[in-house]
């Protein structure tokens, strides 16, 4: 009688092995870029909530003062003895009468001119008088444009802030790797508006509306001329914004 013996496979064969190995490979190139996406998202969607932030910090500072926002064209809105800009002017007016005094709110970690590093406080805390700001910060880019001089009365479609490297047609600007570099390496940016809400384009596309009720691009036509307004931001290349204010252009 035969004995019939079996044996038991211990290893994969290479065939067997480079199909895993395939398998893996077309697995993980689906998923990764997945996965980075949703990272993404899920960072402008903090970015979002950050602007809000900003905005509860204006409308505390216009109730005690008369309903008008910060405003860095004030005789009393110095920050220090020698400010940089008037763009920081604002951050300081939003840290002592608005309470926003957190220095991260104004960074995206999507923004490639931030470094990563962790963010101290807006304000020195050093000066017990709250008037000069942190070293820290002014080594920094902020992520967002500031609009100074609003009151509340004005329209609910007027910009109040935005994310950094909007220009004048509506497009953020991609090509730049000084300040006026887009927050987004890919584009887009949030608007968040006098009314509160905060909305996300890829591209503006005639979604602003002016005083008269008009469908422009242009952010600096959405805001009213006059007075006290005007669009703060270190991104002056792209002709919306300036690090002393640049005045809007709208009806």
């Amino acid at each position: 009688m035969q004995t019939l013996i079996y044996k038991s496979r211990t290893a994969f064969t290479l065939i067997e092995l480079l199909t895993v190995i395939a398998i893996i490979g077309v697995l993980a190139a689906i998923l990764i870029p997945t996965v980075g996406r949703v990272r993404e998202v899920a960072q402008r969607a903090a970015d979002a909530s950050n602007l809000r932030e900003i905005g509860k910090a204006a409308f505390l500072y216009a109730a005690e003062h008369q309903d008008r926002l910060p405003d860095p064209l004030m005789a009393n809105a110095s920050s220090g003895p020698n400010p940089p800009s008037r763009y920081f002017s604002y951050l300081t007016q939003l840290a002592n009468a608005g309470g926003l005094d957190e220095a991260s709110l104004y960074f995206s970690r999507l923004d490639p001119l931030y470094d990563g590093a962790p963010l101290s406080r807006v304000l020195d805390p050093a000066d017990t008088s709250r008037g000069t700001l942190n070293a820290d910060l002014l080594a920094r880019i902020p992520s967002v444009n500031l609009v100074g001089g609003l009151r509340l009365s004005d329209p609910g479609t007027t910009p109040l802030a935005f994310t950094r490297g909007l220009t004048a047609s509506g497009a953020w600007n991609t090509t730049a790797t000084d300040n006026n570099q887009g927050a987004y390496a890919e584009g887009g940016g949030h608007v968040l508006f006098l009314g509160g809400h905060v909305q996300y384009y890829r591209r503006i596309g005639n979604h602003l509306t002016t005083s008269r009720g008009q469908p422009t691009s242009d952010l600096r036509q959405s805001i009213r001329a006059g007075g006290n307004r005007r669009i703060y931001g270190l991104d002056s290349g792209n002709g919306l914004a300036s690090p002393d204010g640049l005045a809007p252009s709208g009806p």
